[in-house]
Formats: C-alpha cells, sequence, structure tokens
C-alpha cells in the first residue's frame, strides 16, 4: 500500500519543505491543483529533480484535451496525472493512449461524481492505471467519510484504487480490509506542525492494521 501526500498548497517554498520532510517516508508526493495553478509546469520540474526516487503525480484534473494534457505534464516529469472521471469518455482514453505511449500513469478522479460505479464501469474498459474515490475538501467538513460506499466501490472494480478525502490514521483501520492501492493524506501532513511525525504515525498505523489482516 502506498502513501501519497497531496500538497495543497499554493506557496511552492512551503510545498518543497513539507516535501522534503516527508519524502523517504513517502511513496508518491502530488502536486495539487493550487501549486500547479500557482506554480505552473516549473513546480513538476522542481520535485522530479528534486526527488527522483518518487513518483510525482500532477493533480491537472483534466476535463478536456487529454492527451495534450497528460504529454505536458509528462513532458514536464509527472509520472501520473489526474483526470476527472466527469469527462467525456473521449477525453480520458486519450489520456490513457498518450500515458502508455509514454510509460506513464493516469489516475481517474471521481471527485464530485454521483454514480460512482456505473461511471466507473463506462471508463474500465480503457484500462485506468488508478481510480480515487475522493471526497472534495470543500465538502469534507459536511459529509464524512463513507466506509461502506468506499468498500463498494474497492469491489466493484478490477482496476487498483487510491483512496483520498481528508484522511486520518485513525481512518487506517477501516480502509485497509478494502485492499486500496495508495490512501491519499493532505491536511493531516501540511497542517501538522511536524509532517515527519506525521507520516510516520501513519505508517505505524499501516503496519499494525495490515500485520493483524494476515
Amino acid at each position: 500500500m502506498k502513501i501519497q501526500v497531496a500538497l495543497d498548497i499554493p506557496n511552492k517554498d512551503e510545498a518543497l519543505k513539507i516535501a522534503k520532510q516527508v519524502a523517504p517516508y513517502a511513496d508518491i508526493i502530488e502536486i495539487g491543483t493550487p501549486l500547479l495553478k500557482t506554480e505552473g509546469l516549473k513546480v513538476i520540474k522542481e520535485m522530479k529533480r528534486e526527488f527522483p526516487y518518487l513518483l510525482i503525480l500532477a493533480d491537472t484534473k483534466t476535463m478536456d484535451v487529454g492527451a495534450l494534457e497528460a504529454k505536458i505534464a509528462f513532458d514536464a516529469g509527472a509520472d501520473i496525472m489526474t483526470v476527472c472521471a466527469q469527462a467525456e469518455l473521449e477525453t480520458i482514453e486519450s489520456a490513457i493512449t498518450q500515458a502508455k505511449n509514454q510509460d506513464k500513469k493516469v489516475m481517474v478522479d471521481f471527485i464530485g461524481v454521483k454514480e460512482k460505479i456505473s461511471r466507473g464501469k463506462e471508463i474500465e474498459p480503457f484500462l485506468p492505471d488508478y481510480f480515487s474515490f475522493h471526497i472534495a475538501i470543500d465538502i469534507q467538513s459536511s459529509k464524512g467519510i463513507s466506509f461502506s460506499e468506499i468498500e463498494k466501490f474497492c469491489k466493484s472494480f478490477s482496476v487498483p484504487i487510491a483512496i483520498a478525502g481528508g484522511l486520518k490514521p485513525k481512518d487506517i483501520k477501516y480502509l485497509i480490509p478494502f485492499s486500496p492501492e495508495i490512501l491519499i493524506f493532505g491536511s493531516y501532513i501540511t497542517k501538522s506542525k511536524n509532517p515527519k511525525e506525521a507520516i510516520l504515525k501513519i505508517k505505524e498505523e499501516i503496519y499494525a492494521n495490515e500485520k493483524a489482516s494476515i
């Protein structure tokens, strides 16, 4: 199970400072949409140069011109880019095709999708690398994590699943049984006074719960 750290902050210096603290313990560094919009492609290049041993995800949330936006992100150094599940199927397919051509990966983000299962069934034949079950930041306070909904989502597809949406260490024990490929942590780490301590807590919880499930 991989740990993805979402840097959803618009300040590059602050993001880089956090990334340096968590990099030894993370698998994927996500350049969040606010950071990508503020800093542009240069932040992808800088993160990949700083952390060549980590996967770099550019959270492009692509809705159109899938192949072009995928190519732009990959040429800048991203290993993974995101395309919205609500985009046209042709857009999603073209992004995935471009990724395969460049030996890169696409994560399809289900943020805001109401009928996730039926939409996922339409997308699955394109062989995306990941599906992301994602609860938007703007509704996290009003809509908590529905573990039953996540379980149903995870069990509906053969595509590896990423889970995001205000996750905290206490949620890990409920998610482990669903066998997600990636757990995405944002504010729990980025708003912590000690990001290193925060990610170590996450790793401890994953290890303890994986061991208990054996």
